[in-house]
């Protein structure tokens, strides 16, 4: 396995768990009204621990590229730790969740799709149609976190559906960074 890959790995296994929860979320929502705490708190640590090791691996490219100097890479590094405590968290407390899934989603998914505007504001310097649809998601992420925080859903169901979706989205953006990562990667070696 070469070591562009290995660097991506994180990402990609982030990203399908957030695909698997979301369409979970989606075609069970009954069954993860009663499971939200430990299903949510179970997404947000998975999802913490694969932007640390991220992190950690490819923090040589953030530095030989001046991205984390120019953007605050460490940021990530602290959205990952944050991540991972309201996972463990919501894993130890499961009724907190449902109690108050409409704000906690809203949050998560309004910080995430900041978290990736941010990245993406980097990659959109190339102004081709990946970079499009990466900025699209993400804002679609972040307006995503504004309709669950203005609590525009009446009811549970409707509230996990939707969760459903934004984790769907947020897991396939993460996948086509990693994607995006390796062909500019395989484009680089080439010239």
């Amino acid at each position: 396995m070469s070591s562009g890959t290995t660097k991506r790995l994180p990402v990609y296994i982030g990203g399908i768990f957030a695909i698997i929860a979301g369409f979970f979320f989606i075609l069970f929502p009954e069954l993860v009204s009663g499971v939200i705490g430990l299903i949510f708190g179970l997404v947000l640590f998975v999802a913490g621990i694969s932007e640390v090791i991220g992190y950690v691996i490819s923090i040589k490219q953030f530095r030989e590229e001046n991205y984390g100097k120019a953007a605050g890479a460490e940021i990530v590094l602290v959205y990952s730790i944050v991540l991972m405590a309201l996972g463990v968290f919501f894993i130890l407390n499961p009724d907190i969740v449902l109690q108050l899934l409409s704000t906690i989603a809203g949050l998560f998914f309004l910080v995430d799709g900041i978290v990736k505007l941010r990245q993406e504001i980097f990659l959109f310097m190339k102004k081709d149609i990946y970079s499009w649809v990466l900025l699209i998601m993400a804002i679609a992420l972040i307006i995503g976190g504004i309709v669950l925080l203005a609590n525009a859903f009446h009811g549970t169901r409707n509230i996990i559906v939707f969760s459903g979706l934004a984790f769907i989205v947020s897991g396939l953006e993460s996948c086509f960074i990693g994607v995006i990562r390796k062909f500019d990667n395989n484009k680089t070696r080439k010239e």
